[in-house]
């Protein structure tokens, strides 16, 4: 293997690494989902229930039936935040998903290849179109070393 096919070969095993910690986010991000959907459930029950106790007393002998307990707009607005949010943290994880398969695609493809600046080139066209640094708060994307030069 001559230095040409190392440095591409270098470039595969970054784009395999990139992909990787994608992965490592997507699952953190998917807990996080998670955990926000089971904090909506809970809640949308405990609404349900306390709207259904209300409507029990009031069908009471004593009492007509009536509205039943409301829920106050502060819970409302709390569940539809936290909806919110799952939608904001889901976009974000489809967005990383997407950046993940494109570097195995992109490292796929590369390994064929046999110029390490033509390589280099696709890597960086890549993360300059996904804005690859967006995703990588703790480490320098290939693009923010070449363009820091």
């Amino acid at each position: 293997m001559d230095d040409r096919e190392q440095s591409v070969e270098a470039v595969v095993d970054y784009c395999h690494t990139q992909a990787r910690l994608l992965s490592g986010q997507s699952e953190r991000l998917s807990a996080e989902i998670d955990d926000l959907l089971d904090e909506i459930d809970t809640e949308a029950a405990a609404v349900r229930d306390r709207l259904a106790s209300g409507r029990e007393q009031a069908d009471s002998p004593d009492q007509p039936a009536g509205p039943g307990e409301t829920v106050d707009e502060t819970t409302v607005a709390e569940l539809e935040a936290k909806q919110s949010t799952v939608a904001d943290k889901q976009e974000r994880l489809d967005e990383i998903g997407t950046l993940a398969a494109a570097y195995v695609d992109l490292a796929s493809s590369l390994q064929a290849e046999s110029d390490a600046t033509e390589a280099i080139t696709r890597v960086l066209e890549l993360e300059a179109d996904a804005d690859a640094p967006a995703f990588f708060e703790e480490r320098e994307t290939l693009l923010e070393t070449a363009t820091d030069q």
